[in-house]
C-alpha cells in the first residue's frame, strides 16, 4: 500500500496562507498534525523560522545576577535571618533566606563575640 499524502501542493498551501488561515486550521483541514503543516510550511518558504540566538540589540539585557554579598546572618527585632544557596526546583543554585524564631538567640550572642558572622551590609542590631 503506497504512502498516502495528506499535505495538498505548495500552490494550494500558498493559496491558503493568503487566505489567512493558521497552520492550526491547514492541520484540521486535511487531518495532519500541526508539526507536519510547519515542516511543510517551512520548506517552501511560507513560513518563518525563528532563530533561537538573541538578538544583539537584547544582548546583556536579561534580569542581572544575583548578588553574593547578601550571604550572612542578619539580625532583626523578631528573628535572625540567615541567608544561603538553596537547591532551585529546575536546578542551579539561589540565595534564598532562612529566617529563626527570636528564641534562637544564641547565634546573635554568637555574633556579638565574632563580628565577622554578621556578613552583609546589616552590621548593627536592630
Amino acid at each position: 500500500m503506497p504512502f498516502k499524502r495528506k499535505l495538498p501542493d505548495r500552490a494550494t498551501l500558498t493559496a491558503h496562507c493568503d487566505d489567512g488561515m493558521t497552520p492550526a486550521k491547514i492541520a484540521e483541514r486535511y487531518d495532519c498534525r500541526l508539526d507536519s503543516v510547519r515542516h511543510q510550511l517551512q520548506t517552501y518558504g511560507l513560513l518563518a523560522v525563528k532563530s533561537k540566538s538573541i538578538p544583539i540589540e537584547q544582548a546583556g539585557k536579561g534580569p542581572a545576577p544575583q548578588d553574593r554579598s547578601k550571604r550572612g546572618i542578619f539580625l532583626h527585632a523578631d528573628r535572625v535571618t540567615i541567608m544561603r544557596d538553596t537547591c532551585c526546583e529546575f536546578g542551579g543554585l539561589a540565595i534564598r533566606p532562612m529566617s529563626l524564631p527570636r528564641i534562637s538567640m544564641h547565634i546573635a550572642q554568637l555574633a556579638k563575640k565574632h563580628p565577622s558572622l554578621r556578613g552583609g551590609q546589616n552590621g548593627s542590631a536592630r
